[in-house]
């Protein structure tokens, strides 16, 4: 489903209220092997991801990657507490795949808060969405077995798996590589 069409359903956007909310928005167009956002920088935007793969991580005490997060067709790409607090991240977002975003900076979403107040709903929902998947992932890694976890990752993204590294989807899962071979044999 098209941003347009996502907001129309869900929030009854009107076609006067798309066409001044889009104005505040940009296309953007991001290389492979970019960086979206960088960690120690503030999150001064926010993106809906039209196409491209994109991931977040953060860095452990041995200075490796811990991937937390990856972005596909459809997802609301942001660094929420960088965002919303303006300070800086922790996290890297990296663009896996050529991504093609539509983007909207931090001073503009407050603006059209004022302008079409139902932003303010979209923005918060967008943020209580986010922090329910992110209580969902602890509680994976409490209940679940490595295999489960894979398991889940397989059915939630199966685009994912086929594009990514081992390494990337092993550090999501938080299993090293070996372990993760050993599953994916088994299945």
């Amino acid at each position: 489903m098209q941003f347009k069409d996502k907001l129309q359903e869900y929030y009854k956007l009107t076609n006067q209220d798309w066409e001044i909310s889009i104005k505040y928005f940009k296309t953007e167009i991001y290389n492979a092997n970019t960086f979206f956002l960088k960690q120690d920088t503030i999150s001064d935007k926010l993106g809906f991801v039209k196409s491209g793969l994109l991931y977040s991580f953060v860095y452990n005490e041995n200075l490796d990657e811990v991937t937390s997060h990856f972005f596909q067709a459809g997802d609301v790409v942001i660094s929420i507490e960088s965002f919303n607090n303006q300070t800086p991240t922790t996290e890297n977002i990296f663009v896996f795949d050529n991504a093609e975003l539509l983007t909207i900076t931090y001073s503009d979403i407050k603006e059209l808060y004022k302008i079409i107040p139902i932003w303010q709903q979209i923005c918060k929902d967008v943020a209580e969405m986010k922090n329910k998947n992110l209580i969902n992932r602890i509680l994976q890694f409490q209940t679940l077995s490595a295999t489960e976890r894979y398991q889940q990752f397989c059915t939630k993204f199966p685009e994912i798996i086929k594009k990514v590294p081992l390494r990337l989807i092993a550090s999501y899962l938080g299993i090293d590589i070996a372990t993760l071979s050993r599953i994916r044999k088994k299945k």
